[in-house]
């Protein structure tokens, strides 16, 4: 009881924490994998989450994952939270996929009692391209105001920077990133254990190289040691959300043997991009990230490095899984 308490506690005051960061909201564009592990489907919902508070203004969602039912998903999920507009862009360029349980094929397959689709979607959905979908976002933007938080392969962000001038604007696509974007919340790479190949820079390493190397703009990394430190809790998932079907949740079910808890690298760099401001992240020093070999992330320190990794304290990864646990779990603005 007392564990419980201590948990609850932690929550309210972390919401609260959390409120008073934002002045006004913040752009942000959404690059997944959705399909290939849960914690994408976590991260739109937390994303979709801070929409309705306020925090964020969403301006769309790209999917780099060869599967028709990817792009589906988060359509499913865009008219569950009532975002039915949100622009979606597929990237055709996609790599190879994770062998895995495909919860987004399973989720658009799900039918309720009398046999109809459990979860609205569009009957005849328009996706753009990927890259022409960023392209035709920033170049609406004003500078310095959006951040991506890309949380898959880099596929589409190093289409994006060797992009090049089009209807939508006159600028490069190296040139437009670095006019319109703040900064990269991204997860990918691995600081801690040696030589490890972390799985989002492996899959498309070529992309990866590239993407590290020319990025014209500053990158907050999310290592895997540390979304696997912070796992959601699977009883969470299994206790906390009996008021309605719920996509996200129908899809954790579906992805592994419930219960089980599961780490939360991608929803910690959606949560950065939400609330860079709040007491719970502590960032290395600025430094240079470089791919080498067959994958493997080397950090150098560097005064004037683009890349800070985040590095939370104990005290602020319980703080970051108790805050997770109170938005996950809050009722959207749609079904209130």
């Amino acid at each position: 009881m007392k564990r419980l308490f201590l948990l609850l506690t932690l929550c309210t005051l972390c919401a609260v924490a959390v409120a008073q960061t934002h002045s006004k909201p913040q752009s942000i564009i959404f690059e997944t994998d959705m399909g290939n592990d849960i914690d994408d489907a976590m991260a739109l919902d937390l994303l979709f989450k801070n929409m309705d508070q306020g925090n964020i203004n969403l301006l769309g969602v790209s999917v780099h994952k060869n599967n028709p039912h990817s792009a589906e998903y988060i359509d499913i999920m865009r008219h569950w939270y009532g975002y039915k507009k949100l622009p979606i862009g597929v990237n055709t360029a996609c790599v190879t996929d994770m062998d895995c349980v495909d919860y987004c094929t399973v989720v658009s397959q799900l039918k309720d009692a009398k046999g109809k689709p459990l979860f609205r979607r569009s009957k005849s959905p328009k996706y753009e391209e990927a890259v022409d979908m960023y392209r035709r976002i920033l170049a609406e933007q004003p500078d310095k105001s959006v951040v991506i938080v890309t949380v898959g392969f880099s596929t589409t962000m190093a289409q994006l920077l060797q992009s090049g001038p089009d209807k939508y604007s006159p600028l490069s696509g190296r040139e437009l990133v670095e006019r319109k974007v703040e900064y990269f919340s991204i997860m990918a790479g691995e600081f801690v254990l040696p030589n490890y190949r972390e799985y989002n820079i492996w899959n498309d390493l070529e992309a990866s190289k590239y993407f590290f190397a020319n990025s014209p703009i500053p990158m907050v990394v999310v290592p895997w040691t540390l979304g696997d430190q912070i796992q959601y809790p699977g009883s969470s998932i299994a206790n906390d959300f009996d008021w309605a079907p719920n996509p996200m949740v129908e899809g954790y079910k579906a992805y592994l043997k419930m219960p089980y808890d599961r780490p939360t690298w991608d929803v910690i760099s959606a949560f950065y991009a939400c609330h860079p401001d709040a007491d719970m992240w502590t960032l290395s020093q600025r430094g240079e990230v470089k791919v080498v070999g067959e994958g493997v992330t080397e950090f150098t320190p560097d005064t004037n490095g683009r890349y800070r990794i985040i590095e939370p304290t104990k005290e602020q990864r319980d703080k970051i899984l108790s805050y997770f646990i109170k938005i996950l779990t809050t009722k959207p603005k749609s079904h209130k």
